[in-house]
């Protein structure tokens, strides 16, 4: 089959075409056909080696690809899935420690992969498959409950899509989120996110107060770090948690301390791949659910051939798009 691949983390140059062998399932491992390798910041942080320095060491050579989206070939010994379900698939593994999706097979253990919901196309399936857990469980994680107000600062970003159309499905009083950018700002407008603060504008406070009453949120979920967080902060009320998630703005971050003192507010890391089965299985459950309801829309900004990986790379790093990016599979 083919494959891209790579012998050192030294960037998109590093990715090579390659023929190798069609993998085979075993234990508790489905077989899937890949119709849409996801591309995601994961995949950037991998080649690029950006990984942070108590990660495991990368397992090269390697199959980048960390999540994906396909239709089972060979179910195994599997209970939950049948030759020919769609499935979207991804954990922390998948491109760093074990082969990943950008090839024409790939094996996945079962407990990592949900049928994709009728609703969905391939590629948003292909990084919806760990945003909305992810953006859901950070929710949960948080004490989330209808009626209360949340911020979730990076619209455009799959955690910011994907916890802003989840917190208002199941609720929210009001979600409110950010971009750097007015064109960006103008297009989430565009696709229905009706509270997006520019903040080339107004710092993220004003337009927080000017949305909410006059006052912070209840639960902030921020994927993005850097000092994204420490004007986040600035955003809470009596009480208020915030989750952090990711650090694509920046690895570290300084906060005002007096900022959660006054309001007795609290920050916690949180990641995904840390949920049990049960957990990722929750929030797959919920995602179909409002999918096919139609609450939610994993949003697609567009694809890539599958032999220009590298330039599908570069697109997510540089371009920061607003919806998800895969590869498309040849015929």
């Amino acid at each position: 089959m083919r494959a891209w691949m790579i012998d050192g983390q030294t960037g998109p140059g590093a990715l090579k075409l390659v023929e190798v062998d069609k993998p085979v399932p075993t234990g508790s491992e489905i077989l899937v056909k890949i119709t849409a390798p996801g591309v995601v910041p994961f995949d950037v942080a991998i080649i690029n080696d950006q990984n942070e320095p108590n990660f495991p060491q990368c397992n090269l050579p390697l199959i980048p690809g960390n999540q994906g989206a396909g239709i089972v070939e060979d179910a195994g010994n599997s209970t939950r899935f049948k030759a020919g379900d769609r499935v979207m698939f991804g954990a922390f593994p998948y491109g760093f420690m074990r082969a990943g999706s950008w090839a024409e097979y790939c094996t996945v253990e079962e407990i990592h992969a949900w049928k994709i919901p009728d609703s969905v196309s391939d590629g948003a399936a292909a990084q919806a498959a760990v945003a909305y857990p992810t953006a859901y469980r950070a929710l949960m994680e948080a004490g989330f409950k209808p009626g209360m107000t949340v911020l979730a600062p990076g619209i455009g970003g799959s955690v910011g899509n994907a916890a802003y159309q989840l917190a208002r499905a199941l609720g929210a009083a009001n979600v409110i989120s950010t971009t750097s950018s007015t064109a960006k700002a103008e297009q989430a407008r565009a696709a229905g996110f009706t509270n997006v603060i520019d903040l080339s504008k107004q710092s993220m406070q004003e337009g927080v107060h000017a949305l909410n009453g006059g006052e912070g949120v209840d639960i902030v979920i921020d994927s993005l770090g850097g000092q994204i967080l420490a004007e986040a902060a600035k955003c809470i009320k009596r009480y208020s948690k915030m989750i952090c998630l990711g650090f694509a703005a920046g690895r570290q971050s300084t906060i005002t301390l007096a900022d959660l003192i006054l309001y007795r507010g609290s920050i916690q890391g949180y990641g995904v791949y840390t949920c049990t089965p049960e957990e990722w299985a929750d929030a797959w459950t919920v995602f179909t659910r409002l999918a096919d309801e139609g609450s939610i829309k994993p949003l697609f900004a567009r694809s890539f051939p599958f032999d220009q990986a590298p330039q599908a790379l570069e697109y997510v790093e540089k371009a920061r798009p607003f919806g998800a990016v895969a590869l498309t599979m040849p015929e």
